[in-house]
């Protein structure tokens, strides 16, 4: 579609997330995979690097999602009808890059690797959470997901670039109270 349109202001955003839980991910399934999951996974980060100029990736969503311990079906406690599985899971159980101790287990470091390594990529990386955590209200959890954020970030630069990858420091204008909407940049890579 973006090749089509071919207009400067029209690109697109990769959302780790999204792609990896349509294409890798089925919480509806037994194994949490799709049936050709690890195949299919690998021929879409082949054509997202032959085909996808990095001046067309405008932003890059990175998230994780945790494995669910059963498959999201009626009598799960996320199933409801009127809505996919994908969506019940994807509201409650995303996950910040590395986080494998917590269930992660989406292929994020591929897409990552395919886009900053393979297309060159060179812009804005955010996060989009949606974790059960985000419903306590308690003052600590602002902070948490800031820390879990930023680990998370820098886990990733090392996965992607190497040991000797520089981590970010904290822009001087992003307070640690207002660090939730703190965003980093890799174009230093």
């Amino acid at each position: 579609m973006v090749t089509r349109v071919d207009r400067p202001n029209f690109g697109m955003c990769i959302d780790t997330f999204n792609l990896t839980g349509r294409v890798y991910a089925d919480p509806a399934s037994p194994t949490g995979k799709t049936p050709n999951a690890d195949r299919d996974m690998a021929e879409s980060m082949q054509r997202l690097v032959e085909r996808v100029d990095a001046d067309k990736i405008f932003f890059v969503q990175m998230g994780d999602a945790a494995r669910l311990a059963e498959p999201i079906r009626p009598g799960h406690e996320l199933y409801d009808a009127a809505q996919p599985a994908r969506m019940s899971w994807s509201r409650q159980h995303r996950l910040f890059y590395g986080e494998q101790h917590l269930g992660g287990y989406l292929p994020v470091k591929d897409v990552m690797v395919a886009v900053l390594r393979g297309v060159g990529y060179r812009g804005w990386v955010s996060y989009e959470i949606f974790n059960h955590r985000l419903f306590n209200t308690d003052a600590s959890i602002p902070d948490e997901m800031a820390r879990r954020a930023a680990v998370g970030f820098d886990k990733m630069v090392k996965d992607v670039f190497g040991p000797v990858a520089r981590p970010m420091e904290r822009p001087a204008d992003v307070s640690r109270s207002n660090s939730t909407v703190w965003e980093q940049q890799v174009s230093y890579l």
